[in-house]
Parts: structure tokens; sequence; C-alpha cells
């Protein structure tokens, strides 16, 4: 009677295998990222890198000859991306994120870019400024008045640009700002609101 291999011995080797072809492609590519940061170190230089980063710059931008400075393109997109913004950063990010009833006027516009850096940032979520100041900076008008309202010291909700750092009551390890009660997204309600309208919304976080 013949030995016939076992599962577990085929199992290992085929992950010997795969691992055989995996590795080089693996230093290939780590080779050509070191490349790229002899020149573009700055962009992950940052408290948060972008996890794009560490999958490797061919990533995101593979329509780019390496071989030539500067770099001849061979994509129709700009900085050699492989597809538009909102296109790219859909093949991992869930789409249904940008797709409630409620669109914030930036992702509708496919450009994810405006408030966040692809690369690294020192800022919650890789935004491109302090989270409030960024908010603020599209929404002026908000320090015009009380937000939301007025109280007995008439000047409004915090808005999370204080010079005194609040935390996010629901969200723990994350700062207090205009994201921890409108979602920076979209929504299913007015306004881009997280949790409801009005009180609903209040007593997430204040006691009735």
């Amino acid at each position: 009677m013949k030995n016939t291999p076992s599962l577990k011995a085929n199992l290992a080797w085929a992950l010997a295998l795969s691992f055989a072809f995996a590795l080089p492609v693996l230093a290939q590519n780590r080779d050509k990222d070191k490349a790229c940061l002899e020149c573009h170190a700055a962009v992950a230089q940052k408290k948060v890198v972008h996890a794009a980063v560490h999958m490797g710059c061919n990533s995101c931008h593979n329509e780019v000859e390496l071989n030539t400075v500067p770099h001849k393109s061979r994509s129709k997109t700009a900085k050699e991306r492989s597809a538009e913004n909102a296109a790219m950063c859909a093949n991992c990010h869930d789409k249904k994120l940008f797709e409630g009833k409620v669109v914030h006027a930036p992702i509708a516009a496919g450009e994810c870019n405006d408030c966040h850096d692809p690369h690294a940032s020192d800022n919650l979520g890789l935004l491109k400024k302090e989270p409030a100041t960024l908010c603020l900076d599209c929404h002026p008008d908000i320090k015009k008045g009380p937000h939301v309202v007025a109280g007995f010291t008439r000047s409004g909700h915090p808005l999370g640009d204080e010079k005194k750092e609040a935390k996010d009551p629901l969200r723990p390890g994350k700062k207090f700002y205009c994201g921890s009660c409108h979602e920076p997204h979209s929504s299913e309600r007015p306004k881009l609101n997280r949790f409801g309208l009005g009180m609903v919304a209040c007593q997430k976080c204040h006691e009735k």
C-alpha cells in the first residue's frame, strides 16, 4: 500500500512554496520603498502614518516610472495615483461610510484629501489640521454666535477649539470637537448629526 501525503503535509508544502515566492516580492517592494523614501522621507515623519504607506508606495502610486527623475507618469490622475482620490480610498475603506442620505461636501466631491493627509499627520484621523480648526476653516459662521444653545454664559456649546482640551465623553481616547456630534463623512440625519435632533442628541452626553 502506497503512502499518501497527509493533508497537513500538503498544506505545509503549499505554505512553504507561497513564502518562497512571496518573500522575494516583499523584499523587492521594500527596496522600492526605500528608494522612494530617499527623496520623499518627509511624507512619513509624523506621529500617525497611514497604513497604506506601510503597505508600500506602489499600493497607491503604481502608474509612475521610477527609473526617471523627475518621474514620468503613465497615469491620467494627479500624483501618478492608481485611481482618483475617492475611488482609490474606497479600495480599503468601506464605501458605506460615505453613502448616507446626507454626504459631507468634500466627500460628495470625491476630495478626501481636502481634510486628510494621505501619508501621515500629527492630528487625529490623519487630518491636515487640528480637528476643530479644520472644520471651522470651512464653517466660520459657527463662531459668530452661540452654537446650539446660548445657556447662562451666552457662549454656546464648546466647539473643541478652546485652549483647554476636552475629551470626547462617548469616544474614549479622542478629543472633543465637531466630529463628536456630527459625522464627518455622511449621515442618515440632517446636518450630519450622529445621534438625532434636539434633546435626543444632547442626552447622549448630558443626563436627563
